[in-house]
């Protein structure tokens, strides 16, 4: 239920920008200026709970680690070098873990002149809210900060494509890090 609500919002999103397609800009260095929406997909490489015991008499340790599929979507802005997002992740698994990301993404490119350049180059710092679940723990909820790096590449005017690698570490005891491979479809209006 939560990927179709999240498809539903995310084709919104899309057909909304699509109105306001005009409003996109190329600065002098390349860079686009203006407002985007994106959808993501990736696949979670490494999330490890750090919990010895739990309530309950449930005991996880730090070798109890997952992998998987995530779906995401994202609503940001970028003016010439600088780019922010406000980003929601879903990632459940057959180990029985999943959780829910509420993200601030704020990404710098590193080239001072992307018109030179097929590809940008980022770095970036991370900020959210995380929500875990796993069976034999309590959900458990808390701040999840870290730092991200990738490539994006511009496809038109209006759409980009960008490939990046993210690693949280997480406030609450149940879960220590979670690394993310992702790819991300943006859309500029």
């Amino acid at each position: 239920m939560k990927r179709k609500v999240l498809a539903s919002i995310a084709a919104a999103a899309v057909c909304f920008g699509a109105a306001h397609a005009d409003s996109v800009n190329i600065g002098e260095n390349g860079y686009q200026t203006g407002g985007f929406v994106g959808i993501r997909g990736g696949y979670t490489f490494s999330i490890q709970s750090s919990v010895i015991g739990l309530p309950g008499g449930s005991f996880l340790d730090d070798s109890y680690k997952g992998n998987g599929g995530t779906f995401g979507i994202q609503l940001g802005g970028q003016e010439g070098q600088w780019r922010a997002a406000l980003g929601y992740e879903y990632f459940d698994n057959s180990d029985d873990q999943n959780y829910d990301l509420f993200l601030l993404e704020v990404d710098y490119f590193v080239l001072p002149d992307a018109s030179m350049y097929r590809f940008q180059p980022y770095l970036g710092l991370d900020l959210g809210y995380l929500n875990y679940e796993t069976t034999g723990a309590p959900n458990s909820s808390g701040m999840a900060y870290g730092l991200s790096a990738g490539v994006n590449v511009p496809v038109t005017e209006h759409v980009d494509v960008d490939l990046g690698v993210r690693y949280l570490f997480a406030t609450q005891d149940e879960v220590d890090h979670i690394g993310t491979v992702n790819v991300s479809l943006n859309y500029y209006y």
